[in-house]
């Protein structure tokens, strides 16, 4: 065993900072008397490791004429992607004829095949230009690398432009308070006038609300035309912007601190987790959504269809207002969506939208 594995600490569950020494002195260790499989946490089974993890340092040089050296196991915590590194393995030029999509389909049909048939598989990897199973297995994570690598260049590009949408409709909302277009109609803001109008759609009692608000149907009815018409008018959409984040967070202002019948309503339809449970699975808000399209096609209110998931109208709004800025900006979860808006499309759409639901 080379002398050089004197060096060894095992660093296991520290992070840099505690071992920034250690480093530094496998920084100016005798690489050309250095062998990375005889390292005292050498793994030569390559197995998968916790990525969430701090593991041992296991030094590797690639090229020893370049001065740089990776840590195979926290660079690289996919066995198959650390075997493929040190065994610098390519990809065969069978594979990189073909696109990305053909390449991972094809080859995760001949995965599909070891099973069933071992010769055949074994053939089949052969054909496609890969040395071994290991070989192949390589192959396949490196294309499921380049496309996670394409999804997050993607979201990286849709948050910048949500960014820059987000920085556009500030300013315009700010020209709309300094031209007066937020200003109050008769004593009503527009939050306060967008949260009412979220606790009557939430099923508040008229009466109730503009008891609330300290005023009367008529002025009601006015400041309402009123704000409408600002809005028409608002080819910025700054407005419709205030009112809607005023709408999905009702609980403001004067409502804030109201015991309302709304509230009380919410408590009994959402059954105390039901609001929380669509808030954390994104495929049940898309069952909900469907099953709401479909109902809609058939004749059936929405709200009902809200109310046999134990959700309200105001409910809605918020679960929306979760859910549509991270699919706007995660690519995964948007192509996510369209298979599962295939799937319960079609579950509604061969059964009434009405009938009982299957949680």
């Amino acid at each position: 065993m080379s002398t050089v594995n004197e060096l060894y600490q095992n660093v296991t569950g520290k992070n840099k900072d505690e071992y920034r020494d250690y480093l530094m002195v496998l920084d100016r260790m005798d690489w050309h008397d250095y062998d990375y499989t005889t390292w005292p946490c050498a793994d030569l089974s390559f197995q998968d490791l916790d990525a969430d993890e701090n593991h041992d340092i296991w030094p590797y040089k690639p090229n020893l004429g370049e001065p740089h050296w990776v840590d195979l196991n926290n660079q690289f915590p996919v066995g198959i992607r650390r075997y493929g590194y040190v065994h610098k393995l390519e990809m065969p030029e069978q594979v990189r004829e073909l696109s990305h999509d053909d390449a991972t389909s094809i080859l995760n049909e001949i995965k599909d095949i070891k099973d069933d048939n071992l010769e055949e598989f074994n053939d089949q990897i052969q054909e496609y230009g890969f040395s071994n199973e290991q070989h192949f297995l390589w192959g396949i994570a490196l294309l499921d690398d380049a496309q996670e690598k394409a999804y997050d260049a993607a979201d990286d590009f849709l948050k910048e432009q949500k960014a820059k949408l987000d920085a556009q409709m500030d300013s315009h909302i700010e020209a709309a308070e300094a031209g007066g277009l937020l200003d109050p109609i008769s004593g009503i803001d527009m939050e306060t006038w967008a949260a009412a109008n979220a606790k009557i759609a939430g099923g508040m009692d008229l009466e109730e609300v503009l008891q609330i608000i300290g005023t009367e149907k008529p002025i009601w009815d006015q400041v309402s035309a009123e704000w409408n018409t600002r809005m028409s008018q608002d080819t910025t959409f700054a407005i419709s912007k205030v009112y809607g984040d005023a709408f999905v967070n009702s609980n403001i202002g004067k409502f804030a601190s109201q015991e309302t019948n709304q509230g009380s309503q919410a408590n009994t339809t959402s059954s105390g987790n039901s609001l929380t449970n669509v808030m954390e699975d994104f495929e049940l808000y898309i069952k909900i959504m469907c099953h709401q399209n479909m109902g809609a096609a058939q004749g059936k209110d929405a709200a009902s269809i809200l109310q046999e998931y134990g959700l309200t109208v105001t409910d809605w709004s918020s679960v929306g207002a979760h859910w549509s800025p991270k699919m706007a900006t995660d690519t995964r979860m948007a192509l996510k969506m369209g298979e599962l808006m295939e799937k319960y499309n079609a579950e509604f759409a061969g059964a009434k939208a009405g009938d009982d639901i299957d949680f």
